[in-house]
């Protein structure tokens, strides 16, 4: 019997550059491939941290509003200790109402910003940001309130607890019948009536007041309700994300 033995051609170069072409342009479209569904998986959570981010400034702004109101609050208390210190009079009525604003005077409400979003978009999520309008409001957003918080929790802090000390040689404790209704004895006297002492609380009031209104308020305050807009019609436009206006 006779074996009969398939010859085998050997491939021409153009089969080889065929099935070369081939390979490449199918490993080509898989990364192509894998590029795409990577890009639209980025959009996607790119799109969530900014929604995510816009629930977030609607609860910092209702924060601001409820700060603003507190700051306020205290102002008036300073503008009532500063014209009772700078009169003079001293009769029981005066008394008790140095006693009642004095306990607002040195006060702090911290403002709690919400953080949930932005230590995710701290810790990464940023490079998936790519509007760098948006991206750029976002920094300096944080940077107004890294510099807020510095500028109370260190030259506001200070102002407060030199204030504080002086009060405990100018006001008794032990006269505040209900601190939280502001009830105050009928024999409330200040421990001291010196002068200078006086005109030193006073003057520290007055340099309080000024650096609470001027800084607190009308720069960082005013400059963050700004920038918490400016964030939020951006994001709205290029993302199509709605403004969150109430937070329960």
């Amino acid at each position: 019997m006779e074996v009969h033995h398939h010859s085998h051609h050997p491939k021409k170069w153009k089969e080889y550059l065929t099935e070369f072409i081939m390979l490449f342009a199918a490993v080509t479209l898989g990364f192509f491939a894998e590029n795409q569904r990577e890009h639209v998986v980025e959009r996607h959570r790119e799109k969530q941290y900014l929604e995510s981010l816009m629930g977030d400034l609607a609860k910092d702004k209702q924060e601001m509003t409820f700060a603003r109101n507190f700051t306020n609050n205290q102002i008036a208390g300073l503008d009532t200790a500063i014209d009772l210190l700078t009169n003079g009079i001293w009769n029981a009525e005066n008394i008790k109402t140095m006693y009642r604003v004095s306990l607002r005077t040195g006060g702090t409400r911290p403002i709690t910003f919400i953080d949930r979003t932005s230590s995710q978009l701290r810790s990464g999520g940023m490079r998936l940001i790519e509007d760098k309008n948006i991206s750029n409001l976002i920094t300096e957003y944080w940077q107004l309130i890294a510099q807020l918080n510095e500028f109370e929790n260190i030259t506001i802090y200070q102002y407060k607890l030199n204030i504080k000390n002086l009060t405990y040689k100018i006001i008794d404790g032990t006269k505040y019948i209900d601190v939280k209704k502001k009830v105050i004895g009928d024999d409330a006297t200040l421990l001291t009536y010196d002068k200078v002492i006086l005109k030193e609380y006073n003057n520290r009031l007055i340099n309080l007041k000024y650096d609470v209104k001027a800084y607190i308020i009308n720069y960082f305050y005013d400059k963050i309700d700004k920038k918490i807009e400016e964030l939020q019609k951006e994001i709205s436009i290029k993302y199509k994300i709605k403004i969150v206006k109430e937070v329960v």
